[in-house]
């Protein structure tokens, strides 16, 4: 059974990082189009926050990959 548990994590794992990556894509191409708005700069400030949003993600997904990666203890 502690085979199982372990794909079973790791399967969760991968879903939450893909899912983690796309909210954060979308999280900040939604703050920069809400600021362009407001303050009437678009579209300067949704590529700003799209690519720090996509920045964000990819960090996430590498600090996950070697979290799974590093023997457990």
């Amino acid at each position: 059974m502690a085979k199982s548990d372990g794909a079973l994590k790791a399967l969760g794992t991968v879903g939450s990082v893909g899912f983690a990556f796309v909210i954060a894509v979308v999280m900040g191409w939604w703050i920069g189009s809400t600021l362009d708005r407001w303050l009437g700069t678009r579209p300067w400030l949704t590529f700003l926050f799209f690519f720090l949003g996509l920045a964000a993600g990819a960090v996430n997904v590498f600090r996950t990959a070697g979290q799974a990666s590093s023997p457990r203890q």
